[in-house]
């Protein structure tokens, strides 16, 4: 998929009200104008300025798009999966099927999108959704494990969400400590570029405009 494509079907299919939405979270964090004031950006001005992101991040690291694409699906995987409940095992003797709780049964079909070399925007979608609505649910449950958990649209609250991700921390070995996750000081970075994917796809998600979004009942 190349990043030309992507922008044009998000950004470009928002709705008005949602494009509003991300202009807060994107313009003057990670993505800056020095002449056009915020309030006169269009969605083809923003849209042009991500794709000017995006081609700027790969001369910077290197990499093609797609390989940001991959780390973007991890670093979502390494936060969720340990807030998933575990299936319990079965007792010695006991012949009755154990239940796999519904939340590892909507997380195990997201990640099988990993393995995918090349996946669609439609199976990237479907992975941001399952993992976006479990990372909610995980927020409300204040850690503990997900045994079920809200898939609908409406349940993602797209700046809390977007807050906690900037917020996640993880252990330092030594010296004992702990640091934020990702790394905001180097714009064009894996870290930076997996949080603005990640709004891109919160937008596209609540907006509703982006083909993708099945039912997994």
């Amino acid at each position: 998929m190349t990043y030309t494509n992507f922008v044009k079907k998000t950004i470009c299919n928002l709705s008005e009200s949602m494009f509003e939405e991300l202009k807060q979270l994107l313009l003057g964090e990670y993505i800056s104008f020095s002449i056009i004031d915020h309030k006169d950006v269009t969605i083809n001005i923003l849209a042009e300025k991500v794709c000017d992101y995006f081609s700027m991040l790969e001369i910077k690291t290197g990499k093609a798009f797609d390989k940001h694409i991959e780390s973007y699906l991890s670093d979502l995987d390494s936060i969720v999966s340990p807030h998933i409940a575990k299936t319990p095992q079965a007792k010695k003797g006991d012949k009755a099927l154990v239940a796999v709780p519904r939340s590892r049964r909507y997380y195990e079909k997201a990640i099988t999108v990993k393995g995918v070399k090349k996946p669609s925007l439609s199976q990237l979608i479907d992975y941001s959704r399952i993992m976006m609505c479990l990372y909610a649910a995980a927020i409300k449950n204040e850690g503990k494990p997900i045994d079920n958990f809200d898939y609908a649209a409406e349940c993602l609250a797209l700046a809390s969400i977007v807050d906690a991700l900037k917020s996640e921390e993880v252990s330092v070995v030594f010296p004992p400590s702990k640091k934020k996750r990702f790394d905001t000081k180097e714009l064009y970075s894996d870290d930076v570029c997996t949080l603005i994917l990640s709004i891109l796809f919160l937008c596209s998600i609540i907006s509703g405009k982006v083909e993708g979004e099945t039912d997994h009942e």
